[in-house]
């Protein structure tokens, strides 16, 4: 089953709390088989202050705001 799952922001936790949330989340889902794109919104600079790459578990699809 594919999921698309829309969030401020899987590869930052600037100014983010929730990253750490989405992240467990979405890589428990996927262990369980799932086929997971996060979409999250390109703000507040965050692309430049990556905590993480793309992970193997889940694609992200980056648009602008």
């Amino acid at each position: 089953m594919k999921i698309a799952f829309y969030g401020s922001s899987l590869l930052s936790s600037y100014w983010n709390g929730a990253a750490t949330y989405y992240r467990g989340l979405l890589k428990a889902l996927s262990k369980r088989g799932y086929d997971i794109t996060f979409y999250e919104p390109d703000v507040y600079d965050r692309q430049k202050n990556r905590d993480i790459e793309v992970p193997d578990w889940c694609s992200v699809v980056v648009y602008e705001a």
